[in-house]
């Protein structure tokens, strides 16, 4: 098996890339926003923009899920970063000959596992 170290790297450092950036126009678009302010104004129909009405949800909430949906791919560029560089140290420090050896005196795989949590067969 052939992998190819320093190719996972320069992967993991794009998306560290791709994730600085990323940030950065999201401050800057944060920073306009906060900027102009509470645009939505004190009227009633601005209230209803930003709180919502009737179950319908208005600016605030989305712009808070919209908040935390950016956390979660920050956290996942940084994960796959970490997690292809971690690729490559342990295909570097592997006995690959050793592996060969274990997975050659592992038996044949069953034709009809019995997989644990499968549904059971209509009766």
């Amino acid at each position: 098996m052939e992998i190819d170290r320093a190719r996972l790297r320069a992967v993991a450092d794009a998306y560290d890339t791709e994730r600085h950036d990323l940030a950065e126009h999201i401050r800057r678009a944060a920073a306009e926003l906060t900027a102009i302010g509470a645009f939505w104004g004190g009227t009633q129909e601005g209230v209803t923009f930003f709180k919502g009405d009737g179950g319908a949800r208005g600016y605030e909430a989305h712009t808070d899920q919209i908040a935390k949906g950016l956390v979660h791919l920050d956290k996942a560029h940084e994960q796959l970063a970490e997690r292809l560089r971690l690729m490559g140290d342990l295909v570097r420090v592997a006995n690959w000959d050793s592996i060969a050896d274990l997975l050659s005196k592992l038996p044949e795989p069953d034709e009809n596992p019995k997989i644990w949590g499968s549904p059971t067969e209509p009766k």
